[in-house]
Parts: C-alpha cells; structure tokens; sequence
C-alpha cells in the first residue's frame, strides 16, 4: 500500500484518526485529499471508502503512527526554530502533511464562508445543483463532521421545499441529491440518523435510485422510525428488488 511517496495520511479528527489518500488530479493544479476511514477512539476501524475495507491492518499501523509525527511543543507559524524538519525525519511523509494543511484550509476557508451566508439567509442557497454539490463535497472530503451538520440543519429545510416544487428539475449529474446525501452521511457520523434521514429523504425526492433509498432505511433503522422503515422499503420494492439485509423483519441493535 505504501511506496517511496506516501499518499496516505492520519490526522485527529472529531471522532478519532481520519486516514486520508491523496488524489491526483491532472485537471487540476493541486491534489485533493478524501477521508477513506475513521479509527475512533474505541478502537473501532470505519472504512468510509470500499477500498479503504481491504487496507485495514495498514490503515490501522498507520493511525496508531501518527504520534511519532507530532511535535514536542506547540509551534508558531512565524518561529522557524520549533518547525517540524524534513531533514531531521522522512521527508516525502512531512512534505505531503504540509500539503494537506493547505489544502484544509482552502476547504475550511470556502466552507465556513458558506455556512455564514446560510446562517445570515438560508435562502441564499445557491440554485445551481452543481454549486452546491461543489460547495457540500470538500466539507465530506476532509470528513468535517460537526460543520455538515451545521450546513445540513440550515439547507435541508430550504431544499425540501424546493424539491417539491413541480417546476424543479436537478442537473444531469443529480448534484442536489448528491449534495443531501453527502450531509446525510455526515450526519449519521456525527450520530443523529433523524437529522441524517431528513436529508436522506429529500434526496430520494430529488432523484430516486436505490443506493439513496437504502440510505434512507440504513438513517430510519437508526432512528428507530418504523414508519419510515417500511415506507421506505415498500417504496424500494416498487421500483427494484429488495435486497435480504433491507428486508430482514427485526431492525439491528
């Protein structure tokens, strides 16, 4: 899994270590950088990312590394003389945490300034599906949970309201629903499956397809919503088979 030039990372996240890979893109001027799994403070190993599933016992040796990466003391920005330094270690390894640090707060800066027009008028929530899947992806990429949250509790009512208009149609790419079921899963990470079945929902009424569906039942088994667990299968089973785990009788513990 890893090589000369590292591409994953560890950093402590809202939850535990977030792992991270770094994406090449050759349309781009700079890489990006997508949280692939979450080992939590529990000791319990989440992988966010099929891939990451199979990287387990790597992934795992290299959050429970990072500490060896962090600095005896705090160190300023503007004092060269406590800087972590690329010859005193592995070079390529700091290289690249640096280049995640400037990429965070390139997402960072672009997300809080969203989440501040929405909280001054909700409403201001960009029309264009492609804006806002654009504007929701890096905060799921850099796994900013407690931020999605914040974002999804003020755009959700917006966009549920706007889905049902019947003059709405979502873009080619489906970037509105893309864009709910991206603050859906953040928020089931940051465990309110009620808040996350909202958004999982007004996805499904923005464009319906089974890995949204069963999105919906995954929050609502959580949730502990009956209800919605069976309008939500019985509307799967119209449209598709139902596979065995969503049709089991009893909800999971």
């Amino acid at each position: 899994m890893f090589d000369d030039d590292p591409t994953e990372l560890g950093v402590r996240g809202e939850t535990g270590i977030d792992l991270f890979t770094r994406i090449s893109d050759p349309n781009h001027r700079r890489a990006r950088f997508r949280c692939i799994a979450i080992l939590s403070d529990d000791g319990r190993f989440e992988p966010l990312d099929p891939a990451a599933g199979k990287q387990e016992q790597a992934l795992t040796a290299l959050a429970q590394g990072i500490g060896a990466l962090t600095c005896a003391a705090p160190f300023s920005l503007t004092d060269p003389q406590g800087w972590p330094r690329a010859a005193a270690g592995d070079p390529l390894r700091l290289f690249l945490y640096t280049e995640f640090f400037r990429a965070w707060q390139v997402a960072d800066l672009a997300a809080t300034r969203f989440e501040a027009r929405l909280t001054r008028d909700p409403e201001s929530l960009p029309p264009e599906p492609g804006t806002l899947a654009s504007s929701v992806a890096p905060v799921l990429d850099f796994n900013r949970i407690a931020l999605g949250m914040s974002i999804a509790r003020l755009c959700q009512p917006v966009l549920a309201t706007r889905v049902q208009s019947p003059a709405f149609r979502d873009d080619s790419h489906g970037g509105t629903g893309y864009a709910l079921r991206m603050l859906g899963d953040l928020c089931l990470r940051g465990g309110d499956p009620a808040l996350a079945l909202s958004c999982f929902e007004t996805s499904v009424a923005a464009g319906d397809n089974p890995f949204r569906r069963r999105k919906a039942i995954e929050a609502a088994r959580l949730a502990r919503d009956r209800a919605a667990i069976e309008r939500h299968r019985a509307a799967y089973q119209l449209r598709w088979q139902l596979p065995a785990d969503l049709a089991q009788a009893e909800d999971p513990a």
